[in-house]
């Protein structure tokens, strides 16, 4: 019976592969670390585009109160008039100021106004969520 070189083994071989897997986690770990700041870039753009993403609602949301609330000049102009504050923060806790502008009524009618809403994140450094649009009227 003959015997292969396969099954005996070198005493100086012996812990050469815990060497090996010991540099492979090492390398592992640089790798690991050199994403460390995309990951928290990615994770700061995320909460960003989300406030955004919800302040735009927002300002959708008052867009539409605006054509609703009538044609008349007296109407849209108590709308913009009403006092508004921030509304309760959302479920990460972040709160949102709306600001309604509307302008002057047209000298005769029928016209349009032009109504003003922008929407800005409390305590936020980036401008507000904006939103300009003509809303027509009838009568005064």
């Amino acid at each position: 019976m003959a015997y292969s070189d396969d099954n005996v083994s070198d005493p100086n071989d012996s812990g050469f592969g815990l060497i090996e897997i010991v540099i492979s986690m090492f390398l592992l770990g640089l790798l690991a670390i050199a994403f460390l700041p995309l990951l928290v870039t990615s994770m700061k753009t995320t909460v960003v585009n989300s406030s955004i993403a919800t302040a735009t609602q927002l300002v959708n949301q008052q867009m539409d109160q605006a054509r609703a609330v009538g044609a008349t000049c007296a109407l849209i102009t108590a709308f913009g008039s009403t006092a508004l504050t921030a509304g309760p923060p959302d479920e990460r806790g972040v709160s949102y100021q709306p600001l309604r502008d509307v302008g002057p009524c047209p000298p005769s009618y029928p016209g349009t106004v032009t109504v003003k809403v922008s929407v800005s994140v409390v305590g936020a450094t980036f401008a507000p969520v904006t939103a300009t649009t003509l809303v027509f009227l009838k009568s005064a």
